[in-house]
Order: structure tokens, then sequence, then C-alpha cells
């Protein structure tokens, strides 16, 4: 025997016992209200209770044997009541002796079921939101300004017509960008007219400009050319000859003076005359001694310093005039070519700017939003029927309004459709066409019928397959409107006479779990392992297609192995 047999042999055990004892105090407690309460003075010589059943049934049987004239009155009767108590209580003992075997038996036989077929059916509820089918989302698609910020709105809730201004966007930024703008388009124009006029001058001017370059050119290797072959000797020459000049000059006047001198000598006496004379020829000795220095001097400056000094001057001068003319020569190109340039950038400049002008007038246009439609307004956007949290506050006035995000819609409340997520573990029931009872949040009696129109085939990551479902205006509500949410319960399948087992009595092969089987009860009692192909199941219930009929018995536990 198992320990779990003997386990429940145990209990049962335990169980007789229990329930032997209580039987036992049920008699004695049926004796003491059956037998009347002693006076004070009949209690001397009655039998003393005692808490012992045993003693208490010896007293009685004591009683009861007793001559009825023994006593005093009604001890008889007392005692006759105790008998039948005991002997009750003793056939009791013996009933529950012999159904102890039997409960043990009962108790450790595993549980089983007779199956027979019965209703089956699949429920699937899904959370919905309610959701306009008709809706116009209201936002700001500005091509070059950014800065919107709010003047005035209409509220949140509020019922508008086509055409009303639903929100106004402060313009003051805007229309000083714009005139300013205006102006640096006029100055551009200016700028762009002085930069051909200027291109327009340096192409006529430029053929003269390399004209006279190449005459300077010229004349600078001309010269060049004249010093190198006549200047420069000539300059030595005349270096040379005023050296010699100043050397003739002196002798010519010492000269002179030596024949004066031995002139007047031969008179013995000078007259004045020839004084003045004589010391005009002696004076101008005497200068043509210091210009004879002094042409020694230049001559010899000349020689190492000045001549050497206007070679490098000459030559330098020329290789600058050269390189000067060059420089015009290639830069005369490149003048032109900055020109051509800074005009086509004033010419892109004044396109861009004419471009963000036409922009920002065109953006000015959308300051003013008015409703496309008509409806009730609904602060922000509608995100598959969900809202999302908005505050009174949002499009006060100065909110700062973001290009390109919704921020208001025009809703019209009717008709209006259900959108739903689909688990993936009920997608496969959920189709088109499947009918839908709706319960609206809030609206306790309320039942509305809906439709499924189309389920998605691409999951939504985690939130499941987006439905859609269309609702009946039958009973519908106006104060259902797009936004609040509801239940809806579909029964995704129905078989009314299904064979169905509990699902814990179903189980699976250990090395092989695409099989799937039960243990039927045989002819013998004994378990019989039995192929399962199975159907839908419910959270109670799982349909059994092949492998079982109606009528078979089943275990629902395992059973234990010998």
């Amino acid at each position: 025997m198992s320990r779990i047999a003997v386990v429940r042999v145990l209990f049962t055990c335990f169980l007789v016992a229990l329930i032997a004892g209580g039987q036992v105090d049920a008699a004695t407690k049926s004796t003491k209200k059956h037998s009347k309460k002693p006076d004070s003075k009949k209690d001397a010589d009655s039998p003393k209770k005692t808490d012992d059943p045993k003693k208490s049934a010896d007293q009685v049987k004591s009683a009861a044997e007793a001559k009825p004239g023994d006593g005093k009155p009604g001890e008889a009767a007392k005692a006759k009541d105790a008998k039948d108590t005991v002997a009750k209580d003793t056939v009791a003992k013996d009933t529950a002796a012999k159904d102890a075997p039997a409960k043990d038996a009962v108790a450790t036989k595993p549980a089983q079921l007779k199956l027979k077929k019965g209703p089956f059916r699949i429920e699937v509820t899904l959370e919905g939101v309610f959701e306009a089918q008709n809706q116009a989302e209201l936002l700001v698609r500005p091509q070059e300004w950014a800065q919107l910020s709010v003047l005035k709105a209409v509220e949140h809730g509020a019922a508008v017509k086509q055409g009303d201004l639903v929100l106004a966007l402060d313009t003051e930024k805007i229309d000083r960008t714009i005139s300013e703008l205006r102006l640096e388009l006029e100055l551009n124009q200016l700028a762009l007219n002085q930069t051909k006029e200027q291109l327009a001058t340096l192409e006529k001017v430029a053929p003269l400009d390399a004209q006279l370059n190449a005459r300077s050119r010229r004349i600078a290797e001309e010269d060049f050319k004249r010093y190198q072959e006549i200047d420069k000797p000539l300059n030595a020459k005349m270096i040379e000859y005023q050296l010699k000049m100043a050397q003739e000059n002196l002798e010519y006047v010492q000269e002179e003076y030596r024949q004066l001198e031995k002139m007047y000598k031969a008179d013995d006496l000078l007259e004045e005359t020839e004084k003045i004379v004589l010391r005009r020829a002696k004076n101008g000795v005497d200068r043509a001694k210091l210009s004879l220095e002094f042409a020694q001097a230049n001559h010899e400056e000349a020689l190492k310093l000045a001549v050497p000094r206007q070679d490098e001057r000459v030559k330098d001068a020329t290789q600058r005039s050269l390189i000067e003319n060059e420089y015009i020569k290639a830069n005369m190109p490149l003048v032109m070519g900055k020109h051509r340039l800074e005009l086509e950038k004033l010419q892109v400049v004044r396109t861009l700017g004419e471009d963000k002008l036409k922009k920002l007038l065109s953006d000015r246009e959308i300051m003013n939003i008015k409703a496309p439609t008509d409806g009730t307004v609904y602060y922000g956007r509608s995100v598959r029927g969900k809202w999302a949290a908005m505050s009174v506050e949002t499009l006060r006035r100065g909110t700062p309004i973001v290009p390109n995000d919704v921020f208001m819609t025009v809703v019209q409340t009717r008709p209006m459709l259900i959108r739903a997520n689909v688990p993936e573990s009920q997608a496969q029931r959920i189709h088109a066409g499947l009918h839908a009872v709706v319960q609206p949040s809030g609206f306790a009696g309320l039942k509305l019928a809906a439709v499924v129109q189309r389920v998605g085939t691409i999951p939504m990551g985690a939130a499941g397959f987006d439905s859609v479902f269309t609702v009946s205006a039958e009973g519908l509500s106006s104060a259902i409107v797009p936004g609040m949410n509801c239940e809806l319960k579909m029964l995704a399948y129905k078989n009314p006479a299904a064979l169905t087992i509990p699902p814990k009595a179903v189980f699976t092969e250990e090395f092989d779990l695409a099989k799937q089987y039960v243990y039927l009860v045989g002819k013998d009692g004994k378990p019989e392992k039995r192929a399962l192909t199975l159907g839908e199941r419910n959270e109670k219930q799982v349909e059994v297609l092949q492998g079982l009929a109606e009528g078979d018995r089943i275990l629902l536990e395992k059973p234990e192995e010998k």
C-alpha cells in the first residue's frame, strides 16, 4: 500500500472516531434533556451525576434494573429512556464500525466524471471607446514662421458652425518681420543695381587697363635697357670727366697765378691793382683746389656708393613694375569674377528674400483658423478614439502652439463607431460581421448593438490588433459622445451539443507536447489511456472533437502508478 493510501485510511479512522464520540455525547445530552430536573430533596436520592460517559451509563443501567416499586415516582420512566438511549448508541457504534471500511475504499478511488453533451460557448469581452466617424483635426502648417502663440480660442466642448473662427494667433511679431524683410529687399535691390553698374564699367575699362598695363611694362623694360646700355656708362664717364675737369681747372688757375706772379715780380714796386689781381688769382687757385678735393670726394662716392645704389634702384623699380604688371594682368579676371559672384550672390539673396516674404505672407494668412465643418470643439487630438489628457488652459492667451501638431479637433458626434484592441489570444475568434453587445460606461441599464466592421491583420505591439465596430443608432443616448468608454461582449463560439471535459482532466505526453490524452475508465474499472483531438476551450471546459463519446467515464486526476 502506498503512503498516500495509508494516510487516507488513518484520516478515515479519525473521522469515524470523531463521529462515534459525537454520538455518545448526543446520547448523554438527550438523556439529560428528557430527564426532569429533580428537586433538591430528590437530588439526594438520585444517582450522583458524573462527566464520565461510562459511569453515567452504569448508573442508568442500575436504575433500569431496579424494581418499579423500589424507587420514587417517575424514576422508572427515566430508567427506560436511558436504556433506550444506550441501545441507540450501541447500534450507532456498530454501524460506524461496519461502514468504516467502505468509506475508506471510496475515499481512495480517483474522482470520475461521466461525459454528457451540453451547451458550450466562448465569450469574449473587450474594452472599447466611442469614436466619431467624421472629425477634422486642426493644426498650423507654417512654411516659414514658427513662433506661434494663442491670441484667443473657443472653449473646449463649444459647438461651432463651418467658417466660425475657432483660434486666432498673435500676429504682431510676424507683421514686424514682414516689414523688416521688405526693407532688406529694397536695400538688396539697390546693392544689386550698383553691382551691375560696377561690373558693366569694369567690363568696359578692362581692355584699356590691359593696354595700359602692357604699355607700362614695355616702358619699364625699355627704361631699364637704356639705363644699362646708355645712362649707366654715360654716368660713369661723367663722373670721371668731372674729376678730370676739376683737376684741369686747378692746373689752369695755378698756371695763371704763376704767370701773374712772375710778371708782377719783374716790377719792384707793385701797384695796388696788381695786388688785387694777384690776390684774386690766388683765391681762384684755392677755390680750384677745394673744387678738386670736392670732385675727388664725389668721384669716390659715386664709384663706391651712388652708382651701385642707382643700379639697385633701377633694377628694383623695373622688377617691381614688372611684378605689378603681372599682378594686374592676373588679377583683372579675378576682379571681374568677384564682381560677377557678388552680383549672383545678391541675386540669390533677393530670390531667397522674396521667397521668404512670400511664405511669411502665406503664414500670415493662416493665423486665423476657422472651423472646416459643423461640430463640437475638442482640445487636442484623438488617437484611435482616445483623447490625450488636455487642460482648459491649453489654449489660453499667450500659450505657444507647436507647428504641425494637432491642437484642436472639430468632431461630429454622430455617426459614431467603437474602436477596441483585440488581444492576440482572441484575434482568430474576432472577425468581420460578428455581433456584439455594448455596455457604455456609466449607463448601467443601457445595452447597444454593434457589429465588427474590421479587424487589423498586423499587431500594434503589445496592444494587440486594432478593431472597429459599427454601433447601431437605435437606443443610442445623446449623452454618449466620442471619447467615452464601453465594454463589448461577443459570443465568439457556440455549440449547443458539445462533448466537453474539464481542462484538468487533459494530460500531455512527456516527450511529445502535441499529443494530449485522458484516462478513460474501462469496463473492468481500470484506467485506460485515450488520445484526444480537442477543439475550442474556455476557462472551465475543453471541447472534445475525437477520442471520447457521450456516456464515457474519465478520471479527473492522473492515477497513481503501482
